[in-house]
């Protein structure tokens, strides 16, 4: 069906769908972010990836490509892509979530198991309230010099892990995200040329949302749904050792660790990225 444009409650949002849909079950892609997009994932990854079977990438509400209206909630995202699977007529999809996307993709599969043929989760815990944050000691294992290291802890002393992107600059970002420089420089080229931003809106609204009532990992370990986690060794952004505690909540739940990956294995280490996701989806 190519690249188009498909209004989403109100809002029109870009869609790109590979492949044949009448065939096997499709990977729908969700971004991370929030707010992010998925032009570098579609160049790097894409390629490899639609030769397993047919792939959908979309680009979330006030995202990429997307349009906006200024609205921003979970429970809203989540009808935005049970919208999109009703427009393209799909029984059911395997969903790719990255970083936040993870987290979205994990909210539609609660509230729509029976759509969900499968769930992959790349780099996120799903973290909840008892799962501390890895930002501080992240940024500060990685950090060139003692001033780096000095504004990391000021900024978490003062004002919690969240404050450390703000101090931090492009190289200790790269290196907090990335296993190898050359990875983090494509990534930044892509990044570039694709024009695009992430406005930081979507961020802040879901942030000002009160936390769930049921911790959603609670929730998704009551479902029968097959999981695959994703984590590369090197990742600090939500950590290797919350995305193993995750794999082992989940009844029906695999665990792959990518030995020279940080926060991008679909980037530092494709071969055996697309490798594992051909066996998960092929089950």
């Amino acid at each position: 069906m190519g690249e188009s444009y498909v209004e989403l409650n109100g809002v029109r949002q870009w869609v790109r769908v590979v492949g044949d849909l009448r065939g096997r079950t499709p990977v729908v892609v969700v971004h991370g972010g929030p707010g992010g997009f998925v032009y570098d994932f579609e160049r790097l990854t894409g390629p490899g990836l639609e030769q397993l079977g047919p792939v959908v990438y979309y680009e979330q509400r006030g995202s990429g490509r997307s349009d906006g209206d200024g609205r921003y909630a979970v429970p809203l995202l989540v009808d935005d892509l049970e919208q999109l699977r009703r427009h393209l007529g799909l029984p059911r999809i395997v969903l790719l979530g990255i970083s936040f996307g993870g987290d979205l993709a994990a909210e539609y599969t609660v509230a729509y198991p029976d759509r969900v043929a499968g769930l992959i989760l790349q780099g996120t815990a799903l973290a909840g309230p008892l799962t501390p944050s890895t930002w501080g000691s992240g940024f500060e294992a990685v950090a060139a010099d003692d001033e780096m290291r000095a504004a990391i802890r000021a900024a978490v002393v003062e004002s919690g892990p969240g404050a450390v992107w703000d101090v931090v600059d492009r190289e200790t970002v790269d290196r907090f995200l990335f296993r190898r420089p050359a990875a983090a420089r494509r990534v930044r080229e892509l990044w570039e040329e694709s024009g695009l931003i992430n406005t930081g809106e979507m961020a802040a609204a879901l942030a000002a949302e009160p936390p769930r009532r049921v911790p959603l990992v609670d929730e998704l370990a009551a479902l029968e749904v097959r999981v695959l986690v994703l984590v590369g060794f090197w990742h600090r952004n939500a950590g290797v050792d919350a995305c193993r505690d995750l794999a082992t909540r989940l009844p029906q739940a695999q665990l792959r660790v990518f030995g020279e990956s940080a926060h991008f294995p679909n980037v530092e280490e494709p071969d055996r990225y697309l490798a594992e996701i051909a066996v998960f989806t092929a089950g």
